[in-house]
C-alpha cells in the first residue's frame, strides 16, 4: 500500500522558530513538534577540500571548498587532475567540515610570500615527503605545532598557524553563505575538530565536526591542538561563544576508531552532572557510518546481532588490549546507548541519547559520492590508484589493493525530516534529532511511538498527521505512560532509494536497563518483504531468496519491496525498565563497491563480494514515570 502522508511531497509551511541558545544546564531532550508536512532531505556533513592537509598532501587533493559545494548542488565540476565528475541525484544540504588541526599550516605552506613556504617541512609536505601521519604523531597529537611553521603553540599572536587560521573561518564562513540557495541548497559553516590524543600505541581519533546554524558564528577559538585534545574543552567554548542567535551540533565520528576512550572517561573529563549535561547539549548526534567503517554494533563486542558484521573496518580487540588498531567494545554506538541508560539512572542525566546520522568523510571535494557503482576507476578516500597506499610502502589499512579490495567504502548520507529546505529548518531538525542515516542509498526512514495508536495505523491514509498528533517521532522521549498496563505501539514506515535495490525487511532494534542496572538489547524483524512473517520465537524472518549474478552485478527485482511499513509492539515491554528504540531498514542484497571495480579491472572479485545496504533510524526513549 502506498502511504502519500509519508511520501514527503506536501507544501511545506514556514520555518520553525530557532531554539534557544545555550543555558547552563541544556535541556535533555528538545520537545517534538507537529510535522505532518516534512520532507526527506539528504545531505553530507563530513568532507574534506584541499584546506585539510591529508587530502592535500596525501591524497593529492588541490581542489577547493568552492568545488565541493558547486558537486554538492549537482555541477558537473572538473578536479585538479583532469577528471570529471557529476553527482546521480544533488544533495539537499552539505558543509564542507576541513580539519581545523591543520588548517594554518596547509595555507602558510603554500603561500609563497610566507616565511614559512621555503622551510624544509613546507617543502616536504608539498613534494610528499613528510607525510600527514608524522606530522600528527610529532606535533598535532602532543598538543603542539611545527615551530619551524607556526613559531610557538598556544592562543595568540605568536602561534602563526592559529592566526592564520582564525583569518581562514571567516573565509569558511563566506564560502558557506555564499553557496547557499535556501529552499534548493542549504549549506552550514563547520569544521572538524581533530583531536588525535597520542597514547600507548599511538594516536586515537576523537574527531567531531562542528556545525553552525549560520548566525551570530562567533570567532575562531582555537583547534584542537590549542584544546590539548580534549572534548570538553570545546564543549565549554562551544557554551560561552554561541550564544544568542547562534547555534551549533558538535557530531563525534569514527567512534570505532576512538581506542576505547569515545564514550569513556579515558577520553574525557571525570564524569560529573554538570559535564554530562554539557556533553548531551553540544552532541546530540553521532556519525554511524561513513568510510572509515560502520560504528553502530561488531558482533562479539557486547551483541550477538548477525548484521553487525557490516563494513567492519578493523578486528575487534581481543580481551585486555588497549589503545589503537582494533575495535572496543566501548567505542561502539549500540553499547554508548545501553550505557547512557545506566548513567542516566546513576547522574540523573543521559549523555548518549543520540541522534543518528552517516556521512562519507570523503577527502577529494566530492560530497554525497556514496554509490557502490560509481567508484570503478574513483577514488574512494585518497588518491587514484592508491596514492596513500604507495606513500606507505603499499601496506597500510587505507592501501586500494590491486586485487581490487579495500576495506573502506563509499559512505553514507545525512537524512532529516525538516519543514523546508532551509538552514532554520534543517538545522531544528538536526537540533530535535529527527535525523536518520544511511549508508549510501536514499532509503526514507520514519519512526513513531505513542501509547494510544490504532493497530492499523500504519494502513491509514493520516498515518503521518496521527503519528505526530498523538504520539513523538525519533530522537525524542516517550510521555509517561497514561496507566500502568500500557504498552507503547511503533509505527515503522521505509522505502527503497530510487536507484537501489528493493527492501528486505525492517528491524527493531531495543536496548534496556534492568533493575539491577545491567544492560541487554534484543532486535526483532518487525516487517518482512515477500509475505515472510517473523518467527514468533527467534524474532527473524526466513531469507527472502534474494540474489546477485556476480557476473555483472545485476540482482534481484522480482523479491523484496519497495515500501514496507508496521504498527508494532514490544511483546517484552516492562514499564519499569529504561529503554531505547531505533529501526534499521535492510535492502536485498547487491554487489559492493570492490566488486564493481573489480568486473572493470577484469580481476577476480574480492570478498566479501556483496553487502546489504541500510538505513538507521535514531531512537525514541523511554523513561519510568518519576525516574
Amino acid at each position: 500500500m502506498a502511504l502519500s502522508s509519508c511520501g514527503g511531497n506536501e507544501p511545506a509551511p514556514g520555518p520553525q522558530p530557532e531554539q534557544p541558545g545555550p543555558a547552563n544546564v541544556p535541556p535533555a531532550s528538545p520537545a517534538p513538534a507537529g510535522g505532518a508536512a516534512r520532507q526527506a532531505y539528504y545531505g553530507d556533513l563530513h568532507v574534506h577540500s584541499s584546506w585539510s592537509l591529508d587530502a592535500y598532501q596525501l591524497g593529492g587533493d588541490r581542489d577547493s571548498p568552492s568545488l565541493a559545494y558547486r558537486f554538492g548542488r549537482g555541477e558537473e565540476v572538473t578536479k585538479y587532475d583532469g577528471s570529471v565528475h557529476q553527482l546521480r541525484t544533488p544533495l539537499d544540504f552539505m558543509a564542507v567540515t576541513d580539519h581545523d588541526h591543520t588548517l594554518g599550516e596547509v595555507h602558510l605552506c603554500e603561500d609563497a610570500d610566507d616565511p614559512a613556504y621555503d622551510t624544509p617541512t613546507c617543502r616536504g609536505i608539498r613534494a610528499n615527503r613528510m607525510t600527514f601521519t608524522g606530522q600528527r604523531a610529532q606535533y598535532t597529537a602532543r598538543g603542539r605545532r611545527p615551530p619551524e611553521i607556526c613559531g610557538e603553540s598556544g592562543i595568540g599572536p605568536q602561534n602563526r598557524c592559529y592566526e592564520r587560521s582564525r583569518h581562514l573561518w571567516h573565509e569558511v564562513q563566506q564560502n558557506a553563505d555564499d553557496f547557499y540557495e535556501p529552499g534548493r541548497f542549504t549549506t552550514f559553516p563547520a569544521y572538524e575538530w581533530t583531536a588525535t590524543p597520542r597514547v600507548a600505541g599511538g594516536a586515537v581519533h576523537l574527531h567531531r565536526n562542528v556545525i553552525f546554524n549560520g548566525r551570530s558564528v562567533p570567532e575562531w577559538g582555537g583547534s584542537a591542538v590549542e584544546m590539548q585534545n580534549r572534548p570538553e574543552r570545546l564543549w565549554e567554548w562551544l557554551q560561552a561563544a554561541c550564544t544568542g542567535e547562534c547555534q551549533v551540533v558538535a557530531i563525534p565520528h569514527n567512534t570505532n576508531l576512538a581506542g576505547g576512550m569515545a564514550f569513556t572517561e579515558a577520553g574525557w573529563t571525570p564524569y560529573t552532572p554538570d559535564i554530562l549535561r554539557l556533553r548531551a547539549w553540544a552532541e546530540p548526534l553521532v556519525e554511524i557510518h561513513q568510510i572509515k567503517g560502520n560504528s553502530e554494533c561488531y558482533r562479539g563486542l557486547g551483541t550477538t546481532d548477525e548484521e553487525c558484521d557490516f563494513e567492519t573496518y578493523r578486528p575487534a580487540c581481543e580481551p585486555g588490549r588497549e589503545g589503537p588498531g582494533c575495535i572496543h567494545a566501548s567505542d561502539l554506538v549500540r553499547n554508548a546507548l545501553k550505557a547512557g541508560l545506566r548513567m542516566e539512572a546513576d547522574y540523573g542525566v543521559n549523555p548518549f541519547k543520540f541522534g543518528f546520522i552517516a556521512s562519507p568523510d570523503d577527502h577529494q571535494a566530492l560530497p554525497g559520492a556514496a554509490d557502490e557503482d560509481d567508484f570503478t576507476d574513483k577514488p574512494v578516500k585518497f588518491g587514484v590508484g592508491g596514492a596513500l597506499g604507495g606513500l606507505t610502502g603499499g601496506s597500510g589499512w587505507w592501501d586500494d589493493r590491486p586485487g581490487g579490495g579495500n576495506i573502506s567504502n563509499p559512505g553514507g548520507l545525512v537524512g532529516v525530516w525538516a519543514d523546508e529546505n532551509t538552514r532554520e529548518s534543517i538545522f531544528v531538525a538536526l537540533k530535535r534529532r529527527e535525523t536518520f542515516g544511511t549508508s549510501g542509498p536514499r532509503i526514507r526512514v520514519r519512526l513513531f511511538a505513542g501509547w494510544d495508536y490504532p493497530a492499523d495505523l500504519h494502513e491509514q491514509r493520516d498515518l503521518v498527521e496521527t503519528a505526530y498528533r498523538s504520539g513523538v517521532p525519533m530522537g525524542a522521549d516517550l510521555p509517561a505512560p497514561p496507566s500502568a498496563a500500557a504498552a507503547p505501539r511503533f509505527i515503522v514506515w521505509a522505502t527503497k532509494g530510487p536507484h537501489s535495490a528493493n527492501l528486505q525487511k525492517v528491524q527493531v532494534v531495543k536496548g534496556w536497563a534492568d533493575a539491577e542496572g545491567e544492560t541487554h538489547e534484543q532486535v526483532f524483524d518487525v516487517v518482512c518483504a515477500d509475505g515472510i512473517e517473523p518467527d514468533p520465537g527467534a524474532y527473524r524472518c526466513a531469507d527472502n531468496g534474494a540474489r546477485v549474478d556476480l557476473s555483472d552485478c545485476s540482482y534481484s527485482t522480482d523479491f523484496g519491496a519497495p515500501e514496507l511499513s508496521t504498527t508494532w509492539i514490544d511483546p517484552d515491554f516492562d514499564a519499569a525498565l529504561r529503554a531505547f528504540y531505533y529501526v534499521r531498514v535492510l535492502e536485498n542484497p547487491t554487489c559492493r563497491w570492490t566488486s564493481h571495480r573489480a568486473l572493470a579491472r577484469g580481476i577476480p572479485i574480492p570478498e566479501p563480494a556483496v553487502i546489504k545496504e541500510r538505513a538507521w533510524s535514531s531512537p525514541i526513549w523511554y523513561t519510568p514515570a518519576g525516574e
